[in-house]
């Protein structure tokens, strides 16, 4: 009898030794992390046109996303020597940004109507058919908002720098820059002088081109797309086909009852 007893005891281990053992990995779940977009109302580009138009806004979208282990990435600083002319250049800029400011204001000085960009803007050849459309764009624009009261009589505006390239060789730097804007004009000062709603808010993207003549940066080209240069620029167009679109224009403005 005891020996039965011991052999059951015996049984009963060996099935229990053999019973299949689950295992189950473990996953952590991962937490979603909410980070804000900015996201614009309207997505056109932004009209640079003043007039009652709607103007663009911006707006924020939360998007979840998942945290990761990415490293960071490494911040690039420019030399001693960039940097400092990174500074001039930023002076050369900002120069030639207030003479356009100024020029579509309601009293721009008397000197920017005769000489607009002065010795911001480079005397070479490289420079020459942006000087040429640049300025006869600008007095359209002038023209046309004189007609209209939208001269500037208030502005705000703002530089913000995305990317500097330098090319030693050919003595040139490529700058990549957004400019902020916030316009009241003198329309706006008639109907509310206490309180004048802004004409133009919005923002541009330039790309402007310098070349060091004799340790100064001079500007050769700036390519940017506002309402204006929509309509006299086209894809294979020559300076001289832009130019005769500009003077198309002027006329139809001269011709133009006043308001």
């Amino acid at each position: 009898m005891k020996l039965q007893t011991i052999i059951i005891v015996i049984l009963a281990s060996s099935v229990s030794s053999c019973a299949p053992v689950v295992q189950r990995s473990f996953i952590p779940s991962q937490s979603p992390t909410n980070i804000l977009t900015p996201t614009l109302a309207s997505a056109s580009t932004p009209a640079t046109t003043l007039g009652p138009s709607p103007t663009s806004t911006t707006t924020a979208t939360a998007h979840p996303i998942f945290e990761t282990a990415l490293p960071p990435s490494p911040t690039i600083l420019p030399n001693a020597t960039q940097a400092a002319q990174q500074e001039d250049i930023k002076d050369v800029i900002q120069a030639y940004f207030e003479i356009r400011y100024q020029l579509l204001s309601v009293s721009p000085p008397a000197d920017i109507q005769q000489n607009v960009f002065g010795e911001l803007v480079s005397s070479g050849d490289d420079a020459r058919n942006f000087l040429t459309t640049e300025t006869a764009k600008l007095a359209v624009e002038r023209k046309w908002y004189e007609l209209n009261k939208l001269r500037y009589a208030k502005y705000e505006y703002s530089l913000k720098y995305k990317n500097f390239a330098f090319d030693a060789s050919a003595q040139t730097a490529t700058v990549s820059l957004y400019e902020r804007f916030d316009i009241i004009c003198e329309r706006a000062i008639q109907s509310d002088s206490q309180n004048p709603s802004s004409c133009a808010i919005g923002e541009l993207t330039h790309e402007i081109i310098l070349h060091n003549e004799n340790s100064q940066w001079k500007i050769i080209a700036d390519t940017y797309w506002d309402s204006w240069w929509r309509q006299f620029r086209k894809p294979g167009l020559s300076a001289s086909d832009i130019l005769r679109n500009i003077e198309l224009k002027r006329q139809k403005i001269d011709a133009m009852p006043a308001p």
